[in-house]
């Protein structure tokens, strides 16, 4: 009885006891509860008498405010009162308070906001005014506690109606005139868009209002939030696809499966290091989703938009008409405009103009520029005003007195622009610019070909005869590209190569045999119906050949029916994409048998490489694509081979048993024990003669006694 009185007597002096038992039993330790509730009272009156007072004063006040957080929500009145009361303190006296105190009261309060006993929204209303406090660390949690509180209205309790209180609340925080209190809703706009709790078109306009902001960081902000991570601008995303991800995220362990595998397991030099590299892969990953994540949403933002139109012209204004404001800045919303337009294909026609004045090779940042140019192409624009930029490019940039960089760069911009719009280009300038083909530089001539390549599957028509290449069956189906044209077709291209009609499998041999009954009865003389022969299907198809003019349209009627009459498989489509690529590759066969060039090969699959990318994507240019530089392969000789093999093998541990390093390397342990002075071997020897067997014993006798005869 004595020990349990006196762990009771110590439960008074121990606040982490007390809240231990008062979480089992609140009923019995209720009057131990209201005496810390006192005290914290006490206490609180004193700190309003003196607010300056010593951090070793404070911490008693400290554990008590954290043990009535936690312990508060058994006793659901008081907890109302102590809430009440710290969101009155906090919103009356928080500038003054000590930054230990404020922000321990935070914490009581999202404790208890966490167990329902304090109103969510006036706490979101109390920690936006906390905001104001120079404390960076109190801004950090209070940013984290709201992003917090949202994710759990939007995991845990579906209250639409405290849902849509606080996110107009937030959008209107984003008008107020102190700067950080604007910054902190705009961040917590884009980081809940970004999480996918409040991903809709009221967050993604709110925040694209933010484009338009007075105060310069939150506009920044909103600018870079649209256009998403440098990496994805520049095009150096990760190699390995989605599919490959997918794959591996499967097998993937999380951080804690893999430490506790290495706690259970013995601690060997190769588990250390393959937990580093479980440890680097796993932290690999998550940015890996993070940068993801980070590019499909600034898509669907710009997607989300309500006036995409009315956005584009609103910040293209802002860009003409504020010429004071930072280089940077301005590049910033040239980009969102450049990419809202071409998202959307809008007609913003002065923003070509406008760019004219910045394509200068000695322009900061043109490739940039160049880059932007392409992204607001599209097949919507009329052919004069892409004519005319295309243009001001070869004239500023594709010409013989400027550096084999600027030409380059110059080219594989013109050919992003007209991949958009082929229908702006003129055969007088195409010509022009495929006789760079020639040019010493590989750089130049390879950006060249490039252009050829593109023309060669778009209108081979503007290119000169001996650059069109073999002609091929894909190349008589190319429909030239026309400006307003609309080229959608009424059936899948390629479905002509499957069957018209589709053998159903049968389930048993049931239909068969009823078939054949019926055949019977019917009494066909004996006629047997026979499938025909690949003889007579090669006639056919030779007369059918006869009929050339006829055979494009029967391939349309074909492909037309089998779309209209049925749903394609999977299989079927891998069919018709196979059928499409011979119809590319059909002339290599039947050609006056040249080899392909390396460098035509490595132009076609980089080609297939940037369609395949653009349809997963927003269909945009990327800063690679106009910095494209094509590095020539050289042999490394037998010196350099050898340093690069050393230089790898740097810091790596050596295979094989370990070499041994000393001036007694080599010897063997019976040579080096001749060399011992006798006074170290003696015990030993004696050691080893107790230890002899009797065998031993007898044969050195034998030796012995030789000796003494004088036979050995």
């Amino acid at each position: 009885m004595s020990g349990v009185s006196g762990r009771y007597l110590a439960a008074a002096h121990n606040l982490g006891l007390l809240q231990e038992l008062v979480r089992k039993d609140p009923e019995s330790y209720k009057e131990e509860f209201l005496e810390q509730f006192r005290h914290y009272e006490t206490t609180l009156r004193l700190l309003e008498l003196q607010p300056h007072q010593h951090r070793m004063d404070l911490d008693p006040l400290l554990e008590v405010v954290n043990f009535l957080s936690t312990v508060a929500p058994s006793y659901p009145e008081h907890a109302k009162t102590f809430a009440t009361n710290l969101i009155d303190i906090l919103r009356t006296q928080g500038q003054g308070l000590d930054p230990e105190v404020r922000l321990a009261f935070c914490k009581a309060l999202v404790a208890l906001r966490n167990r329902n006993a304090a109103p969510a929204f006036e706490v979101l209303e109390l920690f936006f005014e906390l905001v104001k406090c120079e404390d960076k660390i109190l801004r950090k949690f209070l940013f984290g506690s709201i992003v917090a509180q949202i994710k759990r209205l939007h995991t845990q309790k579906k209250d639409q109606r405290l849902i849509t209180t606080l996110q107009s609340f937030t959008f209107a925080k984003l008008k107020d005139s102190r700067s950080i209190v604007a910054r902190t809703a705009q961040l917590v706009l884009i980081d809940s868009y970004r999480k996918g709790f409040w991903r809709d078109a009221k967050t993604a306009n709110a925040i694209a209002e933010c484009c338009f902001h007075k105060i310069a960081r939150v506009q920044v902000a909103a600018l870079k939030f649209f256009l998403g991570s440098s990496k994805d601008e520049e095009g150096l995303e990760d190699d390995e696809g989605d599919s490959e991800h997918e794959g591996k995220q499967e097998d993937a362990k999380t951080l804690k499966e893999v430490m506790t595998a290495f706690r259970a397991g013995k601690k060997t030099r190769k588990k250390i290091k393959n937990l580093e590299k479980a440890k680097k892969a796993i932290d690999k990953q998550h940015k890996a989703k993070k940068d993801r994540r980070s590019r499909e949403c600034n898509l669907i933002a710009i997607n989300d938009l309500f006036d995409p139109q009315e956005f584009a012209d609103r910040l293209f204004r802002s860009v003409e008409s504020k010429k004071s404001e930072r280089f940077e800045i301005r590049l910033l919303q040239i980009a969102l405009t450049a990419r809202v337009i071409g998202v959307h294909s809008l007609q913003t026609l002065g923003f070509y103009s406008f760019l004219h004045r910045y394509l200068q090779p000695k322009q900061r940042e043109v490739t940039r520029i160049l880059l932007y140019a392409a992204q607001a192409a599209h097949s919507l624009v009329p052919p004069d005003v892409i004519e005319q930029l295309v243009r001001v490019i070869a004239q500023n940039f594709i010409t013989d007195r400027n550096t084999a960089e600027a030409i380059t760069v110059g080219l594989n911009a013109v050919r992003e622009i007209l991949s958009n719009c082929p229908f702006a280009a003129t055969e007088e300038l195409m010509r022009d610019l495929t006789e760079y083909k020639k040019y010493k530089n590989k750089n130049v001539s390879m950006a060249a070909r490039g252009l050829i390549t593109l023309f060669r599957s778009v209108n081979p028509k503007l290119l000169h005869r001996k650059d069109r290449g073999r002609p091929t069956e894909a190349t008589k189906e190319l429909e030239l590209p026309e400006f307003g044209a609309d080229h959608a077709k009424s059936f899948v291209p390629g479905a002509e190569c499957l069957p018209e009609v589709v053998e159903e499998e049968e389930d048993d041999g049931w239909e068969e045999d009823d078939a054949s009954d019926d055949s019977d009865d019917d009494g066909s003389d004996g006629w047997v119906n026979m499938p025909p022969s690949g003889d007579e299907e090669e006639s056919d198809a030779e007369d059918g050949g006869e009929e050339g003019d006829d055979e494009p349209i029967n391939k349309a009627e074909k492909a037309t029916v089998i779309s209209e009459t049925r749903i394609l498989s999977q299989d079927e489509h891998k069919k018709i994409a196979t059928y499409q690529l011979k119809k590319q590759l059909e002339a290599e066969k039947g050609g006056n048998g040249r080899k392909r060039k390396n460098d035509d090969v490595r132009l076609d699959e980089e080609y297939a490489e940037k369609l395949a990318r653009r349809e997963q994507g927003d269909g945009l240019a990327r800063l690679n694509d106009i910095e494209q530089f094509h590095k020539k392969i050289r042999r490394q000789n037998k010196e350099e081979r050898l340093a690069q093999v050393k230089e790898g093998r740097e810091g790596r541990e050596d295979f094989g048993k370990p070499s041994k390093r000393g001036p007694h390397v080599g010897r063997t342990n019976r040579e080096l024990a001749k060399r011992k002075p006798s006074q170290m071997v003696v015990q030993k020897k004696r050691g080893k003669n107790r230890q002899r067997t009797f065998r031993d014993q007898q044969l050195s006798l034998r030796k012995y006694l030789q000796k003494q005869k004088g036979m050995k």
